[in-house]
């Protein structure tokens, strides 16, 4: 059975980063989650994705104070792989970390689990757009590495 390490491990990355650069997020499948075939339809994984990252950007730089900079985190990529499927009564947690920061790009990796058994690994890709010019500043992402 695959353990989920298609993302990289969050211990790969140096212990400070991980610290700093890693959250986690009870989650819970509501009855609008499920889809014709019982289970939880793809795109609630993008919206979990969506509340974990803002949870990330909270802990270091939150969205609020990138805007006072004219600046702005747009995700450019996601990959999701589906491991498992979720039902109505499961409960599971979302665990996202910064894989790397490197020339304005920002490589995110996120787990889903229930008890221990990957649901779903995630991977995606964001950068900071500059609002006033409408392109991405290189620069501004280093503030998270």
């Amino acid at each position: 059975m695959d353990n989920g390490n298609c993302c990289g491990d969050p211990a790969a990355v140096s212990e400070s980063v991980v610290h700093r650069l890693r959250v986690e997020l009870k989650l819970e499948v509501g009855t609008y989650d499920i889809d014709v075939a019982h289970h939880v339809n793809n795109i609630v994984y993008v919206r979990w994705l969506e509340d974990l990252r803002r949870k990330l950007f909270a802990t270091r730089y939150p969205v609020e104070e990138l805007l006072k900079k004219n600046l702005y985190p747009v995700v450019t990529s996601t990959n999701i792989r589906y491991r498992n499927q979720l039902k109505l009564t499961d409960n599971l947690e979302g665990i996202v970390w910064v894989q790397r920061v490197s020339h304005g790009l920002m490589q995110l990796k996120a787990v889903f689990q229930k008890d221990n058994l990957v649901i779903a690994t995630a991977e995606q890709e964001c950068v900071l757009m500059d609002l006033q010019s409408g392109r991405m500043d290189k620069n501004a992402m280093e503030i998270y590495s």
